[in-house]
């Protein structure tokens, strides 16, 4: 039997994954850009933290903003916050106000928006997709960050030489033209018979707190979105530091082992998809698995004595990338499947408020404790936690 509004996931799945890329693109265009915009590093870290903090408390009550505005339409209005900081951004970039005031109002509007796509998202996936093909949906929809990302970084930083506000306008038309694909989604989920985000009558007030206090599952699952955001973050921010001077390599060589890590990821997201596709695969013992093998590689890689040789790089940087990043869209997944879609988004925000928090918590603590201990044992105490919350999973029974 056909899924209902099962037609909708053409135009749903591309419009959801775009929401990710365009908010990835807002996120980099003042990341990306701080060096020409006059922001320094510790400016920068704290604009990011700040941004995360704000996302994590908009994804808490995502909720109630999907029972107020829809899915669809919640994902539309984060396309508006968007193109609003971008706004912003190409004001100041004009010349219009003082210097660097767009800055902390940009950051609030994409927590903002940072906060609720991905539940807005979740949910409306949920509606449209057979439980059987979820976790390769999600994880196609997660690789919109690394479409943002990658597009960002090339695109971006080449327009602004052109003109200083170009890559902010261009932001903000993808944006816009994002969001009116999500309202495009939205009027055929309205009329498709789908079921609503939020049935009627259905005990959907409550937050999605409750949902993880209630099942010991969820919480593992939290637990497991907020380690392993750890480890992503911090692979992404300190790998290059740590491989120039720990590993003595010049920074073009270490920024290419990297970037093969974040090839690795993409490829991850899309692998694990697939696999979680097959019969007898369950959700649970494939995030187990995840969370071994970052474990296992992390902790060879950052305690091999002296530079690892260039196979072994490959190897266990390839192994840490296909872990360590790609296990995003199967955990939203079996997050959405435990729910089930009228709690989808509710439950999904709730999980992100603790991957969000981890996203802006965990440099500050790695950078405090690698400047005691070294990057290397700070590697290493966050990837043997995530190696025994993946032995847990693995061992827990349904």
């Amino acid at each position: 039997m056909a899924h209902p509004a099962a037609s909708g996931l053409p135009a749903a799945l591309p419009a959801m994954t775009a929401v990710q890329a365009a908010v990835a693109l807002g996120t980099f265009a003042l990341s990306v850009l701080a060096p020409q915009l006059g922001v320094g590093v510790q400016a920068l870290g704290w604009l990011g933290s700040a941004l995360f903090g704000v996302g994590a408390m908009a994804a808490l009550g995502s909720g109630t903003l999907i029972r107020r505005w829809g899915d669809a339409r919640l994902a539309a209005l984060c396309m508006l916050l968007v193109a609003l900081a971008m706004a912003c951004l190409a004001a100041d970039a004009l010349g219009l106000g003082p210097a660097r005031w767009s800055l902390w109002p940009a950051v609030l509007l994409l927590g903002l928006a940072f906060g609720p796509e991905t539940p807005a998202s979740a949910s409306v996936l949920a509606r449209v997709t057979p439980p059987a093909r979820r976790p390769w949906v999600f994880s196609i929809r997660q690789t919109g960050n690394q479409i943002g990302a990658m597009a960002g970084s090339l695109l971006l930083p080449w327009l602004f030489v052109r003109h200083r506000a170009a890559p902010f306008v261009a932001v903000a038309a993808v944006a816009l033209a994002v969001g009116a694909a999500c309202l495009r989604v939205a009027r055929f989920l309205a009329g498709a018979h789908a079921a609503p985000a939020v049935p009627p009558g259905a005990a959907d007030r409550r937050s999605g707190l409750r949902d993880i206090a209630a099942s010991p599952h969820l919480r593992m699952l939290t637990l497991a979105a907020a380690v392993f955001t750890a480890v992503q973050v911090c692979l992404n921010f300190f790998a290059v530091s740590h491989a120039v001077h720990h590993w003595r390599l010049p920074v073009p060589a270490a920024v290419a082992w990297v970037a093969w890590m974040q090839a690795s990821g993409l490829a991850g997201r899309l692998l694990w998809g697939r696999v979680a596709l097959r019969p007898g695969v369950a959700l649970r013992r494939l995030l187990g698995a995840l969370g071994c093998t970052m474990g296992v590689a992390g902790l060879l890689l950052f305690l091999w004595p002296g530079v690892p040789e260039s196979g072994v790089l490959a190897l266990l940087l390839g192994l840490l990338g296909l872990s360590a990043s790609g296990w995003n869209g199967v955990l939203l997944a079996e997050v959405a499947g435990t729910a089930g879609p009228a709690r989808a988004g509710a439950v999904t925000g709730a999980v992100l408020l603790f991957g969000y928090a981890a996203l802006a918590l965990a440099p500050l603590g790695f950078a405090a404790l690698g400047a005691r201990m070294g990057t290397g044992a700070a590697y290493s105490v966050l990837l043997a936690l995530a190696g025994l919350l993946g032995a847990g999973l693995l061992a827990r029974r349904p």
